[in-house]
């Protein structure tokens, strides 16, 4: 009977040990990590501006309002429908726009609002159904509304998103319509706009402003009311304007992957990259460098320090590969490069070749595939032993808001795609960034002259 006790009692001192062993090993070793634990983790580590290659990041989701600007002034983009009748740029990509966001894998919570104005003249902001704000782009505004002082939308639009975490994107036509007891408002239309969107520069947000132009049906109510109160229009192009304002990332999802078909018509306020993924290409066929350049450290990958010794016969040529993926498609686009890169130097006069985009067999390269453009560079002498060559893509004010903008709004027909006092709304937004750096980015290769 003792000796049953006596192998008992080894059995549970066996069973116990192991099952300690399992416990320590679960706490201990990352490899037994759930799939919640390790998603959480990777969530929490994340940064901003960390790049993780397209095939192992799964779809970003984000948390989106959508404010809908209702007034008067908004009826003629959405005409009642009726037969044999089109329906109008705005109303199409509206309605793409909506079901994007209801329907689509990249929004997680949403939320659907109708922006007006109380008895009180202050800013209302409904909330509705998928199918209620639908049937106001597709059927047209009904209600007699009074629009909203651009400001105070803003402003309470971009309260609420702060409080629900989520990204606000704002379609309104944008023109200023204050209280008329305070005109003063039209000669503080900047700074009061800056007010308005003061929690963007506090909480670190990012802004978009997206522009396009549609047909317009009906009573159009411009800012100048001389000659004309108001004006019948019948198919005259008024812009209309989608703000997106988030944090810059969350922004970027919403720009490209919901939204997605983007007017040529576009502004970044905010965006930044304090780092992106760069490397000299010296040993690259496609990149064959010419003169007297090598890399610095043998075996290192990427290649941020170069040696070189430009001759007067032969100057120094290699490229630069970028991965430009995380910024706005605009600023991808090799037109947009080629216009606005810059080079600096401390030490060399270089200058730029070219700008190309990753082609086809590019993205088959192994060792280029991480890059999406490449910027060639020629550095014809040296005026030290010892400096830097830095290529910067400069913060930069799109011409298109210039000729979009306009003094006089009230006459469509003979000025079209006008908005009144554009440049003014734009300067309060930029002045929510003064302090921001003058780059979105910059790529800093490090040189030493070559013995």
């Amino acid at each position: 009977m003792s000796t049953f006790y006596v192998v008992l009692l080894c059995i549970i001192l066996t069973l116990s040990g192991c099952f300690k062993k399992q416990s320590g090993t679960e706490e201990t070793n990352p490899d037994t990590t759930t799939p919640a634990q390790t998603e959480k983790t990777e969530a929490s580590a994340k940064a901003p501006e960390t790049i993780v290659p397209a095939e192992t990041k799964a779809p970003a989701k984000v948390n989106v309002n959508v404010y809908l600007e209702i007034s008067n002034g908004m009826k003629g983009f959405m005409p009642t429908p009726a037969a044999g009748k089109e329906a109008t740029t705005f109303q199409n990509n509206l309605n793409k726009l909506l079901s994007e966001v209801q329907d689509g894998r990249y929004v997680a919570e949403k939320g659907f609002y109708l922006a007006k104005e109380d008895a009180q003249s202050r800013p209302v902001l409904d909330s509705v159904s998928y199918n209620t704000i639908k049937s106001y782009i597709v059927s047209g505004i009904k209600d007699d509304v009074r629009g909203t002082p651009l400001p105070a939308l803003l402003k309470t639009a971009l309260q609420k998103s702060i409080e629900q975490g989520a990204v606000s994107v704002i379609i309104s036509d944008f023109i200023h319509g204050p209280d008329p007891r305070d005109q003063g408002q039209f000669i503080s239309l900047d700074s009061d706009i800056r007010s308005s969107l003061r929690e963007a520069e506090y909480q670190g947000l990012a802004i978009a402003i997206l522009a396009n132009a549609s047909p317009f049906y009906g009573t159009y109510h411009p800012a100048v009311k001389k000659p004309e109160l108001r004006r019948t229009l019948n198919g005259e192009e008024i812009p209309y304007y989608i703000w997106v304002i988030g944090k810059q990332e969350d922004v970027q999802v919403v720009t490209n992957k919901v939204l997605r078909n983007l007017p040529a018509q576009q502004a970044y306020f905010g965006f930044e990259y304090k780092s992106i993924p760069f490397s000299a290409l010296l040993k690259e066929k496609q990149f064959k460098p010419t003169g007297v350049v090598y890399c610095s450290s043998r075996n290192a990958d990427p290649c941020t320090s170069v040696n070189l010794q430009p001759e007067k016969k032969e100057p120094v040529e290699f490229t630069i590969g970028l991965d430009l993926s995380q910024l706005p498609l605009s600023m991808q686009s090799t037109d947009y490069l080629k216009k606005n890169l810059k080079i600096s130097s401390t030490g060399s006069r270089p200058t730029i070749v070219s700008v190309t985009a990753a082609d086809e067999s590019i993205k088959s390269t192994p060792d280029l595939a991480k890059y999406s453009h490449f910027v060639r560079l020629r550095v014809p002498e040296l005026t030290a032993s010892s400096g830097t060559i830095a290529v910067q893509l400069p913060q930069v004010t799109p011409n298109w808001i210039t000729a979009w903008s306009t003094d006089n709004d009230n006459n469509p027909a003979v000025a079209p795609k006008k908005t009144y006092q554009l440049t003014k709304i734009i300067d309060g937004v930029q002045a929510l960034y003064r302090d921001q750096s003058d780059f979105v980015f910059n790529a800093t290769i490090q040189f030493k002259k070559a013995d």
